[in-house]
């Protein structure tokens, strides 16, 4: 038997297990299969633009951009 013919075995009989459950164990069979899927997208999660690069976009202001920055603690230019 191949691989794909037991896979299509395996998916028959968990419906067949399925469309017998009942509700409650039809809801605890959704709840794990969400949990794995939050699992996976959480552990594949690339970073976006903004969280690489969180200053990207933010707005900068220069008062007086061509002064000389604190010249008045320099002793040699006393």
């Amino acid at each position: 038997m191949t691989n794909d013919k037991a896979q299509v075995m395996l998916d028959v009989d968990i419906l067949n297990q399925l469309s017998t459950a009942s509700i409650e164990e039809r809801i605890a069979v959704i709840e794990m299969i969400l949990k794995s899927l939050k699992q996976d997208l959480q552990a594949s999660h690339a970073p976006t633009i903004a969280e690489q690069r969180p200053l990207r976009g933010t707005v900068c202001h220069y008062d007086a951009p061509y002064e000389p920055v604190a010249a008045e603690d320099w002793e040699a230019t006393l």
